[in-house]
């Protein structure tokens, strides 16, 4: 079924010839010429001849050429084909390739006729192509318009100084790619509003934005889809407008990349249906801007992306990746996805900072982990001999985060490039074997010489994956600072930990770990070590005594702190259990300031509700 012309659009078919949206009638329009420099108001023979052969030469001559005009001509060169003083010969000329496929017609001295002469007579020679143009004006004396089609840009720069004006002179045209610049104004979205909601089928909830700028109510203006701003305005007007829209068709506009979309999905939440035929995007990746979307019929088919698979199912794989409900492509409909029987309205578990298979391993694990980082975090780290297996196993590992690698504004891992066993990066097999520390005197001596550490135990996150009465596995990561003599802002460290733990003796050691040290995210350093300071006691206050709700479970010796480090753990334990600062003192000391300890011991006696009120009265 034949399409209805487009107001504006002058449209060939066959022998015939349409013309809309002007009248013609009344004959020819005569055109005259100002006087120049002539005596009486007549032509010398010298000069006129002069203006016709400049005319030839220069493509900027003023039309309305006087006798004095003749003085500043170019003389003929002799050449190849050519003889001194004759006119150079023209050579045909090609239109340059525009990469978004738009090009700027200009017609110098153009203004000297009418729009709709000028429109006529370009559209009578391009036939039987269509001539649609787009932002039409005058700049000065030249006309200006463009064009989004190469095979009517070609025709139109081939009627340069081949289609004769009414004043004898030869009409002068230039193409060359271009856009103009697009000023989103109130009155253009005004518009574009309007356009839309007649594009818009309210049963179907489809709106149909095909070859947007050709509309003509906006033929005046440049309201081509492909330039970001005018794009983000008609993402804007839907979302405030029709929200709930299913079906959106941008066939023919030019598109190709969609990297300044953000988050479409929320925006457009209900888009089922997404049409981009005839375009210029050359990548699948372009569309993950869409990813989120519930797409079911896709349309790809005219865009150069289309042409980089050689199999089916390969084209199908991909795009399924980023729409796996897709079910129909390129109107073809697509076998069924396979998928597994799971109900999609069910929810995922909350995330949780600590997972324990079995809660009975929960005491063991904690008071293992609060005493090894207690020893690791001070100035000796000897006393970790007895964590260890006497034929323990150890892999120390060290890497930049994905995206943030070695810079002048990325800590360095220096240190830990010696012993780091990363297999992508050693592949040497006698080096392997020698950066796999085995033995507990290697391992111990290794971390002895690592630097010092300050853990932040409200980062950590622990996983006990394994339970069993001949064997304990574990992983543990978080956040550190590496302390340095000297050093200002120390960096913060991320780290992660797997550990196998077996039983010896009356206790527990390691039997086997891999150890891994990076750098903190940007992110992740924000919010480490972040404990927010408490009140301090008035001086000359006395500690409340121990009491016996508070005391520890295993009894060790105290640690030797100063007042500052006790401030700190005083601070740390009243945000964590929410007790005031004399209760968290005294919940401290009866556990010889050991913050873990500490910690479990409120747990317990808190569950058990032998905690009295008055330790939360602040």
């Amino acid at each position: 079924m034949p399409k209805p012309h487009q107001k504006g659009i002058y449209r060939n078919s066959g022998g015939e010839r349409d013309f809309y949206d002007h009248d013609f009638r009344g004959g020819d329009r005569r055109v005259t010429f100002k006087h120049g420099g002539t005596r009486g108001g007549k032509f010398r023979n010298r000069d006129w001849s002069n203006a016709i052969r400049s005319h030839l030469e220069d493509e900027d001559i003023d039309m309305n050429v006087g006798s004095g005009s003749g003085k500043s001509f170019r003389k003929g060169k002799k050449g190849k084909g050519g003889r001194q003083g004759s006119p150079m010969p023209l050579s045909a000329k090609k239109l340059l390739n525009s990469p978004t496929g738009w090009y700027r017609v200009s017609i110098p001295y153009g203004n000297k006729y009418e729009k709709s002469f000028m429109a006529k007579l370009i559209f009578e020679m391009l036939a039987p192509l269509d001539f649609c143009p787009i932002a039409w004006q005058t700049n000065g004396t030249t006309v200006i318009f463009y064009v989004d089609d190469d095979k009517v840009a070609e025709k139109i720069l081939s009627l340069d100084r081949q289609v004769p004006l009414p004043n004898g002179f030869k009409l002068i045209v230039k193409v060359y790619p271009g856009t103009p610049n697009v000023d989103m104004t109130p009155a253009i979205k005004e518009k574009m509003k309007l356009v839309m909601a007649k594009r818009y089928n309210a049963d179907n909830k489809a709106l149909d934005l095909t070859k947007f700028h050709a509309d003509s109510d906006l033929q005046e203006n440049f309201c081509a889809l492909f330039k970001p701003i005018v794009f983000m305005s008609v993402l804007e007007i839907i979302e405030q407008n029709i929200p709930n829209l299913e079906a959106l068709c941008l066939n023919d506009n030019k598109l190709c990349v969609f990297g300044f979309l953000k988050k479409v999905s929320q925006r457009l939440p209900h888009i089922k249906i997404l049409h981009l035929a005839n375009n210029k995007i050359r990548d699948l990746m372009q569309l993950d801007a869409f990813i989120g979307l519930p797409i079911v019929d896709l349309l790809l088919d005219g865009n150069p992306l289309c042409d980089k698979y050689k199999e089916q199912t390969a084209y199908i794989s991909e795009v399924r990746k980023r729409f796996p409900k897709c079910q129909k492509l390129d109107g073809i409909d697509l076998p069924p996805p396979i998928t597994f029987d799971i109900n999609e309205e069910g929810t995922m578990p909350d995330a949780q900072q600590t997972f324990l298979c079995n809660v009975e391993g929960e005491g063991i694990v904690r008071q293992f982990l609060e005493q090894y980082f207690q020893i690791y975090d001070s100035k000796n780290r000897q006393p970790l001999l007895e964590a260890y297996h006497e034929n323990t196993m150890f892999s120390f590992t060290s890497a930049y985060p994905y995206g943030l690698n070695k810079d002048k504004n990325v800590p360095w891992l220096n240190w830990y490039q010696t012993d780091n066993r990363n297999i992508l990066k050693v592949q040497d097999p006698d080096r392997r074997s020698r950066l796999l520390k085995q033995g507990k005197l290697s391992v111990v001596s290794l971390l002895q010489e690592m630097p010092e550490t300050k853990h932040d135990i409200h980062s950590f996150t622990v996983d006990l994956t394994l339970y069993t009465p001949q064997m304990i596995c574990l992983s543990v990561s978080g956040m550190f600072k590496e302390l340095k003599s000297g050093q200002k802002n120390p960096p913060t460290r991320f780290f992660f930990r797997t550990l196998v733990i077996v039983p010896a003796g009356t206790g527990f050691c390691i039997a086997n770990e891999q150890y891994h040290i990076t750098n903190a995210t940007p992110e992740q350093a924000k919010e480490a070590f972040k404990t927010p300071s408490l009140p301090v006691p008035a001086s000359g206050t006395a500690a409340p005594p121990s009491t016996p709700e508070a005391s520890p479970i295993i009894h060790t010796v105290s640690p030797v702190l100063d007042n500052n480090s006790k401030q700190e753990l005083v601070n740390q334990i009243a945000l964590k259990t929410g007790m005031n600062l004399e209760w968290s003192i005294k919940c401290l000391e009866g556990n010889n300031w050991d913050f873990m300890r500490a910690c479990s011991t409120f747990e317990d006696l808190h569950s058990k509700g032998v905690v009295p009120a008055e330790a939360f009265v602040k």
